[in-house]
């Protein structure tokens, strides 16, 4: 049904077209074969058919030398750092570098994630991940060790990774480009429709198909190219332990505070055992000397009865 649809437009099309300059009946042919060798077998479904009824778009102009330059650069960079810090400062440059990041603004600096562990005390620690434009990181990455320093702390590790993300971008906006020409064939093709409502249900159908698949590609394409405009940063803090702190005797030390709460508990756990186990030694003492009362005197019974 489709089929004859579009083959009475373009019959329509060239009968017009014989009132005009033979110009303009090579191109309504022109587009007559390009709809006849694209259209699938009668067996396939009537979306599908829509969906072939136009033909491909036309491959992109090649890229010139800048272009090709730019689509190489399609890079995503990603910073890892672990810092030794004193415990005292850590909460505080912890606090320092998300301000920064604040300060900045949402259009150069994102904070994705922030923690930090027991911040007053002896063992704190955090993690700080952000996301930045690679100006903006590389001015604090710069910094970031002379900052350390003068909290009395140092850089433990350091780790970029790169991840290529060129053909992903470049062949999903291809495909994009190719799936936004055919949603605007099946447009006109539907405003110009006339035929049985199956047909024009058959290419809404397949019109609102292809516009979810628009959207979803550029979703795609937008947060791919987020991650190229922007790089990501990790910090993870960690605090510097001094041979001679405290937190190594820890345990004694405390065990050492809790031995009246561990006396008391303990007392206390005897005189509950003692609780609970009292009613029964009421009721089993006597049973036991019932039964050995009643054990003697069947013996005695028995030593009566043997010499007779």
């Amino acid at each position: 049904m489709t089929t004859r649809l579009i083959a009475t437009g373009w019959l329509a099309a060239l009968l017009l077209a014989g009132c005009g300059d033979a110009g303009q009946e090579a191109g309504y042919r022109d587009g007559r074969d390009a709809v006849v060798e694209s259209a699938p077998p009668a067996q396939m479904h009537e979306m599908g058919l829509a969906s072939r009824a136009a033909s491909p778009a036309p491959p992109p102009p090649p890229a010139s030398g800048g272009q090709a330059a730019e689509e190489a650069a399609l890079l995503a960079y990603r910073h890892t750092y672990g810092l030794r810090v004193p415990a005292a400062q850590l909460a505080g440059l912890h606090t320092a570098h998300q301000d920064a990041c604040t300060a900045a603004g949402g259009n150069v600096c994102r904070v994705i994630n922030a923690s930090i562990n027991d911040p007053d005390g002896e063992r704190p620690s955090g993690s700080l991940e952000i996301r930045a434009r690679p100006d903006w990181i590389a001015n604090f990455r710069a910094g970031l060790g002379e900052e350390v320093s003068e909290a009395g702390g140092n850089i433990q590790s350091e780790n970029t990774s790169v991840e290529d993300l060129t053909t992903q971008i470049v062949d999903g906006e291809a495909r994009l480009a190719a799936q936004t020409a055919l949603r605007d064939r099946l447009q006109g093709l539907l405003e110009t429709a006339d035929g049985p409502m199956s047909d024009i249900l058959a290419v809404e159908r397949e019109l609102a198909r292809v516009q979810a698949d628009i959207d979803s590609r550029a979703s795609v394409i937008a947060a791919l190219r987020t991650r190229v405009e922007t790089s990501r940063l990790t910090l993870h803090y960690h605090p510097i332990i001094s041979q001679t702190s405290p937190v190594r005797f820890n345990p004694i030390m405390q065990a050492l505070e809790d031995f009246t709460d561990t006396l008391s508990e303990g007392v206390a756990a005897v005189i509950v055992f003692i609780a609970v186990i009292l009613p029964w030694l009421i009721l089993l003492i006597p049973a036991v000397f019932l039964i050995r009362w009643l054990l003697v005197r069947r013996k005695r019974k028995k030593a009566v009865a043997k010499p007779s």
